[in-house]
C-alpha cells in the first residue's frame, strides 16, 4: 500500500488509499476522500477540504504538487 505524507509544524499531512479513492489524514483525522491523490494534495494545499485541527492547511506550506509529497510505499 502506498501513500504519501507531508511533515509540517502542525504535524504529518498524508494521502492514504481506500477502497473507493483517497484520503487525507491528519493526526489520525479524516479531511476528506479523493479520486486520485493528486486532487487530495491540491485541495489540502489551498485549503479547500474539511480542517478542523490545525487551522487553515494553506499556511502550512504543503505543496500542491504530489510530487513534492515523500512517497512511502
Amino acid at each position: 500500500m502506498v501513500k504519501w505524507i507531508f511533515k509540517t509544524r502542525a504535524g504529518l499531512a498524508q494521502i492514504v488509499p481506500t477502497p473507493k479513492g483517497f484520503a487525507i489524514t491528519f493526526d489520525g483525522e479524516t479531511l476528506g476522500h479523493y479520486a486520485s491523490p493528486a486532487a487530495a494534495a491540491e485541495d489540502l494545499a489551498n485549503g479547500t477540504c474539511f480542517w478542523s485541527s490545525a487551522g487553515d492547511p494553506s499556511n502550512l506550506g504543503i505543496p500542491e504538487d504530489i510530487s513534492e509529497w515523500q512517497r512511502v510505499p
